[in-house]
């Protein structure tokens, strides 16, 4: 197992009474141990059941499907909460101690229909597969690495606690939003709205498959913000160009482009392949490293393995050596980011077709990091846009995004985390950022709680074909029992020591 050398020690700490024992943990175990089959239908059941919020497939059958698991899982209260938007399933489990934990998860998905999939992608097939770890069993399903695997495995780990000794060690309250791949538009209103019953919790749990496919252990003290925006160039608001239609290529002669300009719009924002932004004050509010962000990046660089990392991505070399270990960690956990997704305008279909298009669109996302304001910066976009003499193209927002947020390392909450992964025999490589975003923020600032994100398992190609989560693991991959297991020994952990 690949361990970090971790200078951050857990605190002492004393049991409190009344809390299941070791031998009321072996008996929930055990549960997992024997319910492991219909455990792995629960799985497949839930990816199977498309959920795709980008197309509105499938949301409502889903969320009926995640309050029924809520409800099979042993928890008292169950709601099926309408917003704007998408539903949210609200849940609730009373446990042995009093301390409450949130789960805070997304039923929803990226699309799957996308070209690439080497098995069907809402057929949940079951393949054998290598890894830098060794050979695993897996998944393969839209949704398994992303997030609908580890809502189910956590249900699993509820239900196993429920059925062998009545009560999982901590309090829950369960709260799945079917919008999070859109941004989480109706999130905040609704924790604004059921605020006095969510501000029980003493924090927020999101739980993750996060171990590399070479069995390193990782956990995420924040998350990054993301704003995701469209930009549009057409003739027709330049003023030049095609107006309506495309026009025969040969036009190109005394025609002007639109797809040209907004090329040279682009190549305006950015230097060195996109990875120097050039927008003015994009950079100003980005925090340094705090000196705890120091140490744990110091003590993660000790083992983080650059070539795993590249491996699983399919990615041949990072924009750092991979020998300066440090320095990639800071790329990936404080780098801010202008992203392009997707452009296209024009003939992109098989085979040729001479045009000049009369318009190009063109996709962004922004990574926010600390101390960024996310409400700045397609602002700042717009500003730089303008200055350059390209006020006539258009901008709109795709998702209303959301904002960074922190957690430290020394909060309790964490610390049963890593007690926990100690247990299970090895420590994480601590993040102080995730290159992702979730919305934590929401819950971390609207009802200032902690969180931790992460866990045992494997699972990978989230976005991508062939999206796949471990069932059957090694001596290095936690396979779905182990999953369980670890997330049963965190809710004791969090019962009675946070």
């Amino acid at each position: 197992m690949s361990r970090a050398a971790n200078t951050f020690t857990t605190e002492p700490h004393l049991p409190r009474e009344n809390m299941p024992s070791d031998s009321s943990l072996e008996s929930i175990y055990d549960r997992i141990d024997k319910d492991k089959g219909r455990h792995i239908a629960n799985v497949t059941r839930l990816l199977k059941q498309p959920s795709s919020s980008q197309q509105d497939i499938g949301i409502k059958e889903c969320a009926e499907l995640v309050a029924k698991m809520f409800e099979a899982a042993g928890c008292e209260k169950v709601e099926i909460v309408k917003t704007k938007g998408n539903p949210i399933v609200y849940g609730e489990c009373r446990g042995e101690s009093d301390k409450t934990l949130m789960g805070y998860f997304m039923y929803d998905t990226m699309p799957f229909n996308e070209p690439g999939w080497k098995h069907p992608a809402m057929g949940a097939k079951l393949v054998d597969m290598k890894l830098p770890a060794g050979k695993v069993k897996a998944i393969v399903n839209r949704g398994s690495d992303n997030t609908k695997g580890p809502l189910a495995a956590f249900l699993n780990s509820v239900e196993a606690s429920n059925k062998s000794v009545g009560r999982p060690p901590c309090n829950l309250i369960l709260v799945a939003e079917g919008e999070e791949e859109l941004g989480s538009p109706n999130l905040p209103s609704y924790v604004q709205k059921d605020k006095k019953r969510l501000s029980r919790a003493d924090a927020c749990y999101f739980p993750y498959f996060a171990q590399d496919s070479d069995g390193a252990m990782n956990l995420y003290l924040g998350v990054k913000g993301v704003v995701y925006f469209e930009l549009e160039c057409s003739g027709k608001n330049w003023g030049r160009g095609p107006q309506e239609f495309a026009i025969h290529s040969a036009n190109k002669a005394w025609v002007d482009s639109p797809v040209w300009r907004m090329i040279d719009a682009l190549s305006t924002m950015t230097s060195d392949n996109g990875n120097k932004i050039l927008i003015d004050g994009f950079y100003d509010d980005v925090a340094p490293p705090s000196e705890e962000d120091k140490e744990v990046i110091a003590a993660s660089a000790k083992t983080f393995d650059p070539k795993a990392t590249k491996d699983a991505m399919k990615v041949k070399r990072f924009m750092a050596p991979d020998e300066e270990k440090a320095e990639l960690l800071n790329l990936y956990t404080y780098g801010t980011t202008l992203n392009i997704d997707g452009i296209w305008g024009g003939w992109i279909e098989k085979g040729s077709k001479t045009i000049l298009p009369h318009k190009v669109t063109c996709k962004i996302d922004i990574r926010v990091v600390p101390n960024q304001k996310m409400d700045k910066m397609m602002p700042l976009v717009r500003k730089h846009l303008d200055k350059m003499g390209y006020n006539d193209i258009t901008m709109r927002e795709i998702d209303t995004g959301y904002d960074w947020c922190r957690t430290s390392v020394k909060a309790p909450v964490v610390q049963a985390f890593i007690r926990s992964f100690k247990a299970f025999g090895g420590e994480p490589t601590i993040w102080p950022t995730s290159g992702g975003s979730v919305p934590f923020f929401v819950f971390n600032r609207i009802l200032k709680l902690p969180f931790t994100l992460g866990g045992m398992g494997h699972s990978d190609l989230a976005h991508s074909p062939n999206e796949y989560m471990v069932v059957e693991g090694n001596a290095k991959i936690a396979g779905l029992v182990e999953i369980e297991k670890f997330m049963v020994h965190f809710m004791n952990e969090f019962g009675q020591f946070v």
